[in-house]
C-alpha cells in the first residue's frame, strides 16, 4: 500500500500539523501491530508513506516511526526544503537529527543552505585524485665553439590529494532538475 501525506499546510499550517501527527502517530501503531504479526511469521505488504511537505507535517510522533517502522516494512519518504525547517519545526537539532539520522537514501537537488548540501556531502567519503603537470623548456647556447646550440628537456610530474567527493558549492550550483543521490547509505 501507499500512503501520501500532503495536507494543506498554506492554508492552516496548525491543522496540517494536528493531523499529520496524528496520522504519523497511528501509522506507528499500525507498524508495531505488523511487526508483531512479522514475529509469528505472517507475511505482509511493503507500505510507502510519502509526506510532502514534511516539516510542516512533522513532530515528536514521527520519531517512533522513522526509529523502528522499517522492521514492519514501512519505507518512508519525506520531502522538505531545507533542514533548517525540519530543525525550527522541532526547534531542536538533537530532534531533527534523530528523524534525518533514519533517512538511509537522499536524494537532493539545488540547495540554497549550506546546512542542507551538508546533509549529503558529509556523508560521503574523500577522493584520491591525480595531477598530472607536464613541463617543458629549452636552453640555448651561445658557445659557437661547441657543437650543441640548444638543450631541450620535458617532464611529467604525477601528485596526488584527497579532496571530498562533492562540495556544497557543487550542490547550489546544481541545474534545475539536477540531482546527485546516495542510495541505501
Amino acid at each position: 500500500g501507499i500512503v501520501y501525506v500532503g495536507l494543506d499546510a498554506l492554508s492552516d499550517p496548525d491543522v496540517a500539523a494536528a493531523v499529520g501527527n496524528g496520522m504519523f502517530a497511528d501509522l506507528t501503531s499500525v507498524a508495531g501491530s505488523l511487526y508483531k504479526a512479522a514475529q509469528g511469521g505472517q507475511t505482509h505488504r511493503k507500505i510507502c508513506v510519502h509526506a510532502d511537505e514534511f516539516n510542516e507535517l512533522v513532530g515528536r510522533e514521527f520519531i517512533p516511526l522513522a526509529n523502528k517502522a522499517g522492521g514492519a516494512g514501512f519505507q518512508l519518504t519525506v520531502y522538505t526544503q531545507t533542514l533548517s525547517d525540519i530543525i525550527a519545526r522541532f526547534d531542536s537539532a538533537a530532534r531533527a537529527g534523530q528523524v534525518i539520522g533514519n533517512l538511509g537514501t537522499l536524494i537532493m537537488l539545488r540547495v540554497k543552505e549550506k546546512a542542507t548540501a551538508e546533509l549529503l556531502t558529509e556523508r560521503l567519503e574523500e577522493v584520491e585524485i591525480n595531477h598530472i603537470m607536464l613541463e617543458s623548456g629549452t636552453t640555448d647556447s651561445s658557445n659557437t665553439e661547441n657543437d650543441i646550440h640548444f638543450v631541450s628537456n620535458t617532464r611529467q610530474r604525477i601528485t596526488s590529494q584527497r579532496v571530498p567527493m562533492l562540495t556544497t558549492g557543487d550542490l547550489v550550483r546544481l541545474p534545475k532538475g539536477h540531482a546527485f543521490a546516495q542510495i541505501g547509505g
